[in-house]
């Protein structure tokens, strides 16, 4: 068995510290315990759930002792924000339900002023997030520099529809999804 030592630095002055909402990708850099510890983290219980080894599920355990990471479930209200801006961007296709849970987080964190920032590598969460005035910032790769609003094309009849349909109301071929058109950040 492998141990990992990590020097602890003021453990209970959290509120000193910036605020986050971490993905899961946060919880399996190399050095999670480490890194997170300079920050007041906050999660899901289904960022919890993707955590599948032990070595991971120890260095949850280690920073929830240590009061770096709080396990919060979201308000429903804000799962239904999230959703309906969701659809609106197009993005609903590509977020999981964990995505939505952290979205959902974060607003709710911002609406009752904590500003957290999302910890992600994820671009849809991203994408998302920029859309709510939720700052966000990469781990292992570039952070998005446009915000994209998607849209759904007939591969059949050429229609186009802002919002995402299982298949076209004119002839009932499938859609694909493309972009409409890039923002400025």
């Amino acid at each position: 068995m492998k141990y990992v030592f990590v020097e602890v630095k003021n453990p209970n002055k959290q509120e000193d510290k910036e605020k986050v909402v971490v993905d899961t990708s946060a919880l399996l850099i190399d050095n999670a315990i480490e890194y997170l510890q300079k920050y007041q983290c906050y999660t899901t219980p289904e960022v919890i759930d993707e955590v599948r080894t032990i070595r991971h599920k120890v260095c949850i355990e280690a920073l929830i002792d240590l009061k770096v990471l709080e396990i919060i479930e979201p308000s429903e209200e804000y799962v239904e924000k999230v959703l309906k801006t969701a659809k609106t961007t197009g993005d609903i296709t590509s977020l999981s339900k964990t995505d939505i849970k952290i979205l959902a987080l974060a607003l709710q964190l911002k609406e009752q002023n904590v500003n957290p920032i999302i910890l992600t590598d994820d671009y849809t969460v991203q994408n998302l997030a920029s859309r709510f005035k939720i700052v966000y910032r990469s781990l292992k790769i570039k952070s998005i520099e446009k915000r994209i609003k998607w849209r759904y094309r007939c591969t059949a009849c050429n229609n186009t529809y802002d919002e995402h349909l299982e298949e076209c109301p004119v002839c009932g071929h499938k859609l694909r999804r493309e972009v409409a058109r890039y923002e400025k950040l």
